[in-house]
């Protein structure tokens, strides 16, 4: 049983790796050119600024002020990063459970054969097989936890 999804997990694996390996090194060098081009920018951007902000406020209010709309940035940007990380986080989980589910379901097509051709072993697999495909049409999707709002009567007024 094992030799017949040995190929399927092997491709399955180098191509997943291959791919990301790739990806990596394509996204490496377009953000450390990215990177360097802003970093000039920026920096040129802020010297204009503290000189426009200098002239009209005094030299420790324009540094104050481009002090402190940098952090704000800074923080607002991590706020940012945190969300998309359990956004892409979760949607990993999902696409794991549906990547786990197919590869047991390959697993028992190919595991089929084997179990029909001895009578005993189909005896055993038969009540397991049967609890599994119970579990999962019992199983219900999980909504969002909302709270019911208790309407006026319901609270006694």
């Amino acid at each position: 049983m094992l030799k017949l999804l040995t190929p399927l997990l092997t491709s399955l694996a180098a191509g997943e790796v291959g791919l990301a390996v790739n990806r990596v090194k394509r996204s490496a060098i377009f953000l450390s050119v990215i990177g360097v081009l802003g970093t000039i920018g920026a920096i040129f951007l802020l010297v204009a600024a503290y000189i426009a902000l200098s002239d009209r406020y005094g030299e420790l209010r324009a540094a104050l002020y481009i002090g402190g709309g940098a952090i704000a940035l800074a923080l607002i940007l991590y706020v940012i990063m945190k969300i998309s990380d359990a956004i892409i986080r979760k949607r990993q989980r999902d696409k794991a459970k549906t990547d786990t589910s197919a590869l047991l379901a390959i697993a028992a097509v190919a595991a089929a054969p084997m179990l029909l051709r001895s009578r005993s072993l189909l005896m055993l697999a038969l009540p397991v097989i049967a609890f599994g495909g119970l579990s999962m049409l019992g199983k219900k999707p999980k909504a969002g936890r909302r709270r019911r709002r208790r309407s006026s009567e319901e609270l006694g007024d």
